[in-house]
């Protein structure tokens, strides 16, 4: 008895990850450049050592969180300073704590004339950052960006978004935001116009499916509460044979 409501306590952890996992993918399903979160159940090497001793089967259960890089759908804005990279790639901020990555490529221009991110980091291009001369008499509308990260400012080049991709993304961590952190090498992206291009006036939406999320949200509560019916009614029962015992 004290084994199964051991078990069911045990199978409810899981559950419990997963359900802040499918909450926070659901409360960032409108974020721009946000990538939802999975759940990966891995059975410990000594699950069965833990069942050999009582502790019940899920002993070795341990839960853990990844990161699902598939690419969202892509949302026309018309903003001359709003990018998406179709493909592989991350556009790469410089913040005080250090290198960033994102694919949110809302982007605005300072005062300076420095792009920037929405939190006022400056956007990076291939010789560092991107600066637009005399931006008070430049209208946003004249900048212009190919498919291959080229930034014209009319006939006058300014620079080449810097794209970054990397071997393992599994390395990569979330920093808040949509931007993502990694001390894993980083490595050019092949901007051919073919795998991997700028497209500009666009932004790459969440990848999260609402309604499927949601869905995953309902079955995993109801798991998790038949579970804890299981502890209760398990309880009771022992508790009774107590009761009977001391009679």
């Amino acid at each position: 008895m004290i084994k199964g409501i051991y078990s069911s306590g045990a199978g409810m952890q899981p559950h419990s990850a997963r359900l802040e996992v499918l909450a926070n993918n659901i409360a960032n399903a409108n974020t721009t450049g946000f990538k939802k979160d999975k759940l990966f159940i891995q059975a410990m090497k000594d699950a069965g050592v833990a069942h050999s001793q009582g502790e019940g089967e899920l002993k070795g259960l341990e839960s853990r969180a990844f990161i699902d890089f598939s690419e969202g759908s892509f949302m026309e804005t018309k903003n001359p300073l709003d990018f998406a990279i179709q493909g592989r790639g991350f556009f790469v901020l410089e913040t005080p704590q250090g290198i960033r990555y994102t694919r949110n490529g809302n982007f605005s221009m300072a005062a300076d004339g420095t792009v920037i991110n929405g939190q006022g980091y400056p956007v990076l291009g291939s010789s560092g950052k991107i600066q637009v001369p005399q931006p008070q008499k430049i209208s946003e509308t004249s900048i212009s960006v190919n498919g291959h990260g080229d930034i014209s400012l009319g006939s006058v080049h300014l620079g080449k978004l810097r794209v970054a991709d990397f071997e393992n993304l599994n390395l990569i961590k979330k920093a808040g935001n949509s931007m993502f952190v990694t001390d894993a090498q980083e490595k050019p992206v092949n901007l051919d116009g073919h795998d991997t291009i700028v497209r500009q006036g666009y932004l790459e939406e969440s990848n999260v499916e609402g309604i499927h999320e949601m869905i995953e949200l309902v079955e995993m509560t109801r798991s998790f509460e038949t579970d804890q019916r299981t502890i209760q009614s398990q309880d009771s029962t022992l508790e009774r044979a107590m009761d009977i015992g001391r009679v």
